[in-house]
């Protein structure tokens, strides 16, 4: 009696631990069905410890879908994890406050919410410079460094 409690409980906490992070093809969903996809130069960052969060300020450097346009102003919030930060399973991907700074390009997928703008799933990623073509795409998970760099 014992071993089937210990097995089911063991079953029952399986499921939370596997639904850590979701498979990647929800995320890539996600991207594909983005009302956004554009690069942004960062010009300020708010961190907001309280609120888990930091506070994205920007411009538009390239769009490929959505009515931003090229030199518009964006915003937007990032999840952010501070130290003070506790960690939770969840699908959330958290973005380190410290790796955030003005003048970076991030790329990513948005929706258009009230104010500004949201992230499709939390899909926005650095990278090392402005691109005429998309470095993330909708059907491989990595984004890709024109750079040549490892």
């Amino acid at each position: 009696m014992r071993l089937a409690l210990l097995l089911a409980a063991g079953l029952v906490a399986l499921p939370g631990a596997a639904l850590a992070v979701l498979p990647p093809y929800v995320y890539l969903a996600a991207r594909a069905s983005a009302a956004v996809h554009l690069q942004v130069q960062v010009t300020r960052v708010r961190k907001v410890s309280r609120e888990n969060a930091c506070r994205i300020e920007g411009r538009a450097l390239a769009v490929w879908k959505g009515p931003v346009k090229t030199g518009d102003a964006v915003r937007f919030v990032l999840p952010c994890r501070f130290a003070s930060t506790p960690v939770m399973p969840g699908p959330t991907l958290w973005f380190d406050p410290s790796d955030l700074k003005p003048g970076q390009v991030l790329e990513g997928f948005f929706e258009s919410s009230e104010g500004g703008l949201r992230p499709a799933q939390d899909q926005v990623f650095r990278v090392r410079a402005a691109s005429a073509q998309p470095l993330c795409g909708t059907g491989d998970y990595a984004c890709r460094d024109e750079s040549g760099a490892p």
